[in-house]
């Protein structure tokens, strides 16, 4: 290739001067027609005793197009010299100059003109069609922008202009180039040849306003602009975003463009500038959206802060640790009241998760808590057990409408319908209504409704402070909707019925109805009664527990009532519960008659029994 390349050398620049010295050399002898592989072109005289004789010969494929195009006539001119031609069959090429250049023909390309001018000389420069460019694919092209002229070769092009001069471009950077626009685009023209050795064996190329980048592991790819300016900052190829991996995507929300590299994104928008996202905090933006998500354009870089890092986004903040993972905090009431809290280095921590929709207002989980918010009570800090439990029946709760606090008896929430408290001795969520030694505590069913033989009762043996938890339809074993369908065992275990902390003088349960109206069997409600005991004793380590039987009467219809009642009761007694069986009380106490349906009672039913309750109570508490 060296030798074949010195000879087009010799050739092309030494033709021009041959022919010159030599008058009557652009004669008009006849045009010959044979084809390049008749052409003669090794002839033992020298070309310049050839011009003395004759116009050189014009034929094949070359002299064809200079025959039957006026344009190739009118920038060629005469011929000045005879072909040139090397190879045969598919290898086979011709060159034939002309006073204004040349025609350059293959078998792969056709025949070609290539006008004088820089174009021309730098490919005759880089060895012609031996050389690195090959045969030209098309012809020289001018009246580019701003005076420039181009043609296309083989393996690339050769582009000039009178601002940057000739500069080839080939392979992955001429077609990454061509991407762009060529020099119509925005890069504009080559300003400098290929360069290589870049990291991983990677080349680049300068243009008027940008680069084409290339690596082995990415290929090439413009970089321009504001996105190439951001990324020289970077390092570049050397930096934590190493090559680009595409081209720069345009036509984004707002006007914004964005470019991908091996190690992260590079976004820009008018109003936002161009910045660099990386890591798992790239890829959570990727997932809520990108820029067309809830969090819009970053506005800032990540920013490291202790064991952490965040990124400002237009619509909110993304926050990274590697305990946490990746989360956000968008603009709105909780974001606003994280910030005022200081963020993820203020009294909440970092967060666990992102805004969330609940029951008509928005949760969010941080490391020390949660922000609930309701709509009229705005986010409030809620303690992570108390959330669990609130969580699961918000409705019972209402919205928290003031910060959780903590003092000697736990951790305080107050919620629109009630105030909790947390328990870090008993790992308990209770009530914070207040108790004493004077106060009893209901647990049970409907039969407790009114003002139910229990709690007249309660209060003529001495407990006048009552706190009743009564919920129809429940009992050891059967649920309630109340309670989302669990049984009193469920809902007391699971805190869905929320009992007061503290000593009260007195716990009673009064459940079985219930189970015995849906024949529950009795391995299940020994099972659940023992376990909603236990749970009691626990939560109430102080306290009296007094079990209940089944208030029942004497008749058939109450049969089942009554064996449940001696079944909890002969249970509480191998436990050695306090308890007092109801069976057949209705009827003893003269209250049969006075029943609204067939297992509930009428006030009058209830004031009957209410004076024999209050005598067992005297009795098996020893009063």
């Amino acid at each position: 290739m060296r030798s074949a390349t010195s000879a087009f050398k010799r050739w092309f620049f030494g033709s021009v001067a041959a022919v010159m010295l030599v008058p009557g050399s652009l004669g008009t002898s006849p045009l010959g027609m044979a084809s390049p592989a008749q052409a003669t072109p090794h002839s033992a005289a020298p070309l310049a005793v050839q011009a003395q004789t004759s116009t050189p010969p014009l034929t094949g494929a070359i002299g064809n197009l200079y025959n039957t195009s006026a344009w190739a006539r009118s920038v060629l001119l005469q011929p000045t010299a005879a072909e040139e031609c090397t190879g045969s069959g598919s290898t086979s090429g011709c060159v034939q100059r002309f006073a204004g250049g040349d025609i350059a023909w293959s078998a792969r390309t056709g025949a070609r003109v290539v006008v004088n001018g820089p174009v021309r000389t730098s490919w005759g420069n880089a060895g012609g069609p031996a050389g690195f460019h090959g045969y030209p694919t098309t012809h020289t092209v001018t009246g580019l922008r701003n005076g420039g002229s181009k043609q296309s070769f083989e393996r690339g092009a050769i582009t000039y202009s009178p601002a940057t001069g000739a500069r080839g471009t080939s392979g992955s950077i001429h077609l990454a180039w061509g991407r762009a626009g060529f020099e119509g685009g925005f890069l504009g023209y080559p300003v400098t040849g290929e360069s290589t050795g870049l990291r991983d064996g990677g080349a680049w190329q300068a243009f008027e306003r940008g680069f084409v980048v290339w690596s082995p592991a990415t290929g090439a790819h413009p970089s321009m602009g504001a996105i190439r300016e951001r990324w020289r900052q970077s390092g570049m190829e050397e930096g934590e975003l190493g090559y680009p991996s595409t081209d720069e995507a345009t036509g984004l929300r707002s006007g914004g463009s964005s470019q991908q590299y091996q190690r992260g994104t590079i976004i820009w928008s008018p109003s936002t500038g161009a910045r660099a996202l990386t890591g798992a905090i790239r890829s959570y933006w990727s997932s809520t959206g990108a820029q067309n998500g809830a969090l819009g354009y970053p506005v800032s870089e990540e920013h490291r802060q202790n064991n952490f890092v965040y990124q400002l986004f237009q619509g909110g903040t993304v926050y990274w640790s590697a305990a946490t993972g990746a989360h956000s905090t968008t603009h709105g009431d909780v974001h606003n009241r994280y910030v005022s809290l200081g963020g993820a280095a203020g009294q909440l921590g970092l967060p666990l998760t992102d805004k969330l929709p609940r029951a008509g207002g928005l949760v969010q989980q941080f490391t020390n808590g949660w922000l609930v918010w309701g709509p009229s009570t705005g986010a409030r800090i809620v303690g992570h057990p108390t959330y669990k439990v609130w969580s699961v029946n918000p409705g019972e709760f209402g919205w928290p409408v003031k910060d959780t606090w903590s003092d000697s008896r736990g951790t305080h929430v107050a919620f629109q319908k009630l105030e909790t408290i947390w328990s870090d001795a008993t790992q308990e969520l209770y009530s914070a209504e207040a108790v004493d030694a004077s106060t009893v505590v209901f647990l049970g069913d409907s039969q407790l409704d009114m003002d139910s033989w229990g709690e007249q009762g309660a209060r003529a043996a001495g407990y006048p402070r009552q706190v009743v938890r009564s919920i129809g339809g429940i009992g050891y074993v059967s649920g309630s909707p109340a309670v989302g369908g669990s049984s009193a065992t469920d809902a007391v275990v699971l805190d869905r019925i929320l009992l007061p902390q503290g000593n009260p003088g007195l716990v009673v349960v009064t459940l079985g109805g219930n189970d015995a109206r849906i024949m529950a069997t009795d391995a299940a409600i020994l099972s659940q009664a023992n376990r909603l005991w236990d749970e009691l004793r626990r939560k109430y380590p102080r306290s009296t527990i007094l079990i209940n039987g089944v208030l029942s009467r004497y008749d058939a219809s109450h049969a089942q009532r009554r064996w449940v009642d001696g079944l909890v009761t002969r249970e509480a007694a191998v436990r050695g519960l306090p308890r007092i069986s109801m069976s057949g009380t209705a009827t003893i106490a003269g209250a049969a008659g006075n029943y609204l349906d067939d297992a509930h009672m009428n006030q009058t039913g209830h004031n009957k029994v209410a004076p024999l309750y209050a005598s067992a109570i005297k009795y098996v508490l020893g009063k």
